[in-house]
């Protein structure tokens, strides 16, 4: 059986559900993109504004413990710019290719339409490796169109319904 590790840049895909003012169901999500294969992770990526609101412990909480989601946060007293995002990046193409070479799984699931990620796609595509990319149609970087064929390029928009609260 196929075994897949999803990892999501929340921060990417927050922005998405917030313009089309959705509340998305992180278990939902998670069980259309994993779609029968062999769940070996699934990880959620954000940059955290220090002190965290006690909603958002709350739901990290949640996500953790009821649907085995691993946060990975990236804390700073202050999001001045960028800087926050690229920190993010950084530890998603770290865990990314650092899981590739032990194996862990064989579909790499990014849920991103960030193009700094092209990188990434190219390395795993070298050690034979299976890559999806999820996102919203508005935010998908042209090069990571170009990086993937069309059947491994999944739309956020087309799953709304099927993933709100």
């Amino acid at each position: 059986m196929e075994r897949v590790i999803i990892f999501i840049d929340n921060s990417n895909i927050f922005k998405g559900f917030r313009k089309y003012d959705i509340k998305a169901d992180y278990e939902k999500l998670k069980n259309i993109i994993t779609k029968g294969r062999k769940l070996h992770g699934i990880f959620l990526y954000e940059g955290v504004v220090y002190p965290m609101s006690p909603e958002k412990k709350k739901w990290y909480k949640n996500l953790s413990e009821k649907s085995g989601y691993m946060i990975k946060t990236s804390f700073d007293k202050i999001a001045l710019n960028d800087a926050f995002e690229k920190k993010i990046d950084i530890k998603i193409a770290i865990d990314v290719i650092s899981l590739a070479y032990e194996n862990a799984y064989d579909t790499a699931v990014l849920v991103s339409g960030d193009g700094d990620f092209v990188p990434v796609i190219k390395k795993l595509k070298e050690l034979d490796k299976n890559v999806e990319v999820w996102a919203f149609r508005y935010s998908l970087a042209n090069a990571l169109k170009e990086e993937l064929k069309q059947e491994n390029l999944y739309y956020l928009d087309d799953i709304l319904s099927r993933i709100k609260m």
